[in-house]
């Protein structure tokens, strides 16, 4: 009896990789790994555009209940106007604020929290309504920021169609 060896001429042909097969793996888990980094930086935009809207809303919030605590004041104009820049904040020292030094602490405040935002500006302005019979005054507080954080020729507010900037606008019943 004789043995002859076992050849495998297919097994010996295709023993190893070759440097095009490593090349193709490595395009390809090159594309993965850049449309993971890609979904990465757009979570991490929304999740700063989420954090920004957030804070429009508490500052909205906030300047509303100032305003129905220093109804007097509301009525005598003292928060209406454009907050484009700080007001100074008063001098109270030991002694407790007046109305008018706690409407101008008021827009001191907001407007430091305010310019946290990219290009942050604010306006409150009043309508005089009647409901039912009732007068009431209607406040409304716009505030506008840079969304999008680039340069717009036009940073009017409210802005204009195709801008980077966000306009919010709440309207409080006092």
């Amino acid at each position: 009896m004789q043995f002859r060896p076992c050849y495998f001429p297919n097994f010996i042909r295709n023993a190893g990789s070759s440097l095009i097969e490593v090349l193709v793996t490595m395009v390809i888990l090159s594309i993965g790994l850049l449309g993971y980094a890609g979904m990465q930086v757009s979570s991490m935009r929304s999740t700063e555009t989420g954090r920004m809207r957030s804070e429009v809303i508490a500052l909205a919030s906030d300047i509303s209940d100032r305003l129905k605590v220093n109804q007097p004041h509301v009525n005598a104009g003292a928060y209406i106007g454009s907050l484009s820049e700080k007001p100074s904040p008063p001098e109270c020292g030991t002694n407790p604020c007046t109305s008018r030094q706690m409407s101008r602490q008021d827009l001191s405040s907001w407007h430091e929290r305010l310019s946290l935002l990219p290009d942050g500006s604010g306006n409150i302005t009043k309508t005089a309504v009647t409901i039912d019979g009732i007068d009431s005054t209607l406040m409304t507080i716009s505030l506008c920021w840079n969304e999008a954080r680039i340069t717009t020729p036009n940073t009017s507010c409210p802005p204009q169609t195709g801008d980077a900037l966000q306009l919010f606008q709440l309207r409080v019943l006092l």
